[in-house]
């Protein structure tokens, strides 16, 4: 296993876009973690999903959607073996 953890400050980019891009692919999407930083651990296909090397919440149907803004901290952990 190969964890890599990625922190991200928010820019009005990635807030209006409403994703980040990893800076690797995740062996398993479904076990990547999510962290918003002064809050709480997130929940993988509820709150954000992952597309390849995109970490997103760009869904209504993601909880986070209307929540992130630019200036949030956000702290992703996964496994790039």
């Amino acid at each position: 296993m190969a964890f890599e953890v990625e922190y991200f400050t928010l820019d009005t980019t990635s807030s209006a876009n409403k994703y980040v891009n990893l800076g690797g692919t995740p062996f398993d999407p479904n076990d990547v973690v999510m962290d918003l930083i002064g809050g709480t651990a997130q929940a993988i296909n509820n709150d954000f999903g992952v597309d390849g090397t995109k970490v997103k919440w760009d869904n209504p149907s993601f909880n986070l959607y209307p929540f992130l803004s630019s200036g949030d901290q956000i702290r992703i952990i996964y496994d790039r073996s």
